[in-house]
């Protein structure tokens, strides 16, 4: 990196010129390169001290701006916003993007973040808006994207320029500060959690912390799954264990905790197309992580009321895991659908990929009374987990896991010799488990792994 370092100042200049070029002047000051870029949406400005106006940013898709003036706003917002996206990565990838920053009001935040959010993680990402203080999801999608509230999103006065000279230090200061010694790291493993699948997530980030990997545990509440799945294709996550999957039912019931709606990506699909080792398993998917009690729509309360959603106990409502968070529960023609996506998504596997399913649950809270502690996550004496439904044929079974095992039997690409299927007589929370995916993943990462293998490992039953 120069001495220094190219950060690109994005604006809407023809509504906040003044703004974005004390942005600028407070970048040099504080040591940068600025690189201003317009995304305008009314007008082409022609200052001196602009880098790479409107045009040239629109040329990224052929687009000629006098049809964004005459555009509805939303058309606008949305051409420009990919087109500054193609344009700042096309910066990136010469050399001349080493942090971005801008300063905007609604219409604009909601501009340039497109280009922002093209950015791979690690690249500085400031965006000062008054907007700060609402629901910033929209913007910052799965990205590393720091929000600031400059209070105004107009003028220069004795408030906004002490905080825009902050921002522009920070920038500027973040791109000199490197990559945190990142020649140092370990080969990276990701291995996806709920609380209530912490404990074999900690067990196996231990076993392989141990054996010379680095491990990251992936939150499934919408964004971090998203980050994963681009991290992946990135090339910066070498293996996959994808214990908790519960994300899927978040995105089914359009919960807060989703996938972003600004992500174009799908859960479990990078790994099957780079072809890094993988497990999966349906951890979490007795749940959903909805969003508080007050925000659950009538449809669904009337699905509790009525038993479409078995309740907790006897209180005719969903169990609440905090306030924060309502506990939704899928039903079987959902686990069918679930069932439907992991066939769909894996069936190309181009890696070493098993789906290992645990017959006796699928989370602490998928767990029959006579094996529930307090270390598993649901203490003795509090009755069954509260989504625990055991099956007919086996009540040591989940219904669920078996209507998931046989639909997945049935469905599943059988062709494809880098795809297996397995179903352990196990609870997720088992130590047993645990030790089952690390042999599993030991095995792919030694290149020693085969289809069909482990059937002669105890409580593997198919």
């Amino acid at each position: 990196m120069a001495a220094k370092p190219n950060i690109v100042v994005l604006g809407m200049l023809d509504t906040k010129f003044n703004e974005i070029k004390f942005l600028r002047d407070q970048v040099e000051a504080a040591g940068g390169n600025p690189i201003v870029m317009e995304m305008s949406l009314g007008h082409e400005t022609n200052w001196d001290w602009i880098d790479i106006g409107l045009q040239k940013v629109l040329d990224t898709i052929g687009v000629q701006k006098e049809e964004i003036f005459k555009y509805p706003r939303a058309s606008a917002i949305d051409t420009v916003g990919r087109a500054g996206a193609l344009k700042i990565v096309q910066l990136y990838e010469e050399g001349k993007c080493e942090g971005v920053i801008s300063w905007a009001g609604s219409v604009g935040t909601t501009t340039v973040t497109y280009a922002m959010r093209a950015l791979p993680f690690g690249v500085p990402k400031i965006m000062l808006t008054d907007m700060a203080s609402s629901d910033v999801s929209m913007w910052l999608g799965n990205k590393d994207i720091y929000i600031v509230n400059p209070t105004a999103e107009l003028g220069i006065n004795v408030i906004t320029r002490k905080q825009i000279a902050n921002a522009a230090a920070g920038v500027v200061g973040m791109a000199l500060a490197g990559d945190g010694g990142a020649e140092l790291a370990r080969p990276l493993m990701a291995i996806t959690a709920y609380g209530t699948t912490t404990p074999p997530v900690n067990r196996m980030s231990a076993h392989f912390e141990a054996k010379g990997w680095d491990t990251i545990t992936i939150h499934q509440t919408g964004a971090p799954g998203a980050t994963m799945e681009d991290l992946i294709r990135s090339g910066d996550i070498k293996a996959l264990i994808d214990l908790t999957t519960g994300e899927l039912t978040n995105n089914m019931y359009s919960s807060v905790y989703g996938n972003p709606k600004t992500w174009t990506g799908e859960r479990c699909t990078a790994a099957s197309d780079v072809g890094i080792p993988q497990i999966v398993c349906p951890g979490g998917l007795d749940q959903s992580a909805y969003g508080a009690m007050d925000t659950l729509t009538e449809e669904y309360r009337n699905d509790f009321k009525t038993g479409k959603r078995r309740p907790y106990r006897d209180t005719g409502l969903p169990y609440i895991h905090n306030e924060g968070v309502t506990i939704m529960w899928p039903t079987i023609e959902e686990i069918e659908e679930l069932s439907d996506y992991f066939v769909e998504k894996l069936a190309n596997t181009t890696g070493p990929t098993a789906f290992v399913n645990p017959l006796q649950g699928w989370s602490a809270y998928d767990q029959r009374e006579e094996i529930a502690t307090r270390d598993r996550g649901w203490s003795e004496g509090n009755g069954d987990g509260p989504q625990w439904e055991p099956d007919e044929g086996d009540p040591r079974w989940s219904k669920r896991a078996v209507v998931m095992w046989k639909r997945m039997s049935e469905k599943m690409n059988r062709d494809n010799p880098n795809l297996d299927l397995i179903a352990a007589d196990m609870n997720i929370m088992d130590v047993e488990f645990s030790d089952l995916l690390e042999r599993i993943m030991d095995d792919m990462l030694a290149g020693t792994w085969k289809k069909g293998a482990y059937r002669d490992v105890p409580g593997v039953v198919g």
